[in-house]
C-alpha cells in the first residue's frame, strides 16, 4: 500500500526547453540525413571534387570528402543524444547541446568564409544554431533542470 497517493508531479517543460529540444532534433536530422546521403553518393561526390579541382589525386579527393563528412555526422549524433536526454532533464545534455550547436555555428561560418558565399543551407544551419544556443542558455532552461536552482 503506497504511503503517498499523489505521484510526484513533473515540472511543466518551459517554452525555452521545447524550442531547444526542437532545434536540436531538427539540426540532428539535417546533419545526419546530409551525412547519410553524402555517404550513399560518396563516389559521385569524389568525382565532382575531381572535376572541379586541378592537380588532385583520387585518394586526396576521397580524403577531402571523408573529412567533410565526419564532423557533421559526429555533431549530428551529439545533437540527437542531447535532444533525447534534455527531455529527460539531464544537465549534461544542455551543455552537450551548447557545445555542439556552437561548434556547428563556427563550422558554418568558416565554411561560408572559405567558399566565399552564403547558401540557403548554411544560413538555415546558422539561424538554427543561434536559436539552439540561446534557448539552451536561457534561465528558464537552466532552472527547469534538477539541481540547477541557485541558493537564495
Amino acid at each position: 500500500m503506497p504511503t503517498d497517493p499523489s505521484p510526484a508531479a513533473r515540472p511543466v517543460m518551459p517554452p525555452s526547453v521545447r524550442v531547444a529540444v526542437g532545434v536540436l532534433a531538427v539540426l540532428a536530422l539535417l546533419l545526419l540525413s546530409n551525412g547519410l546521403l553524402l555517404w550513399a553518393g560518396f563516389d559521385v561526390a569524389v568525382d565532382r571534387v575531381l572535376e572541379e579541382t586541378d592537380d588532385i589525386t583520387r585518394d586526396e579527393a576521397e580524403q577531402f570528402v571523408l573529412l567533410s563528412l565526419v564532423p557533421y555526422l559526429a555533431l549530428g549524433v551529439v545533437l540527437a543524444v542531447a535532444a533525447v536526454f534534455l527531455v529527460r532533464r539531464r544537465g549534461w545534455a544542455r551543455w552537450a547541446g551548447v557545445v555542439a550547436t556552437g561548434a556547428l555555428a563556427l563550422l558554418t561560418v568558416v565554411s561560408v568564409l572559405a567558399s566565399g558565399g552564403v547558401t540557403v543551407a548554411s544560413l538555415l544551419l546558422l539561424v538554427l544554431s543561434i536559436a539552439g544556443v540561446t534557448s539552451l542558455l536561457a534561465a528558464t532552461t537552466r532552472d527547469w533542470l534538477p539541481g540547477a536552482q541557485r541558493p537564495a
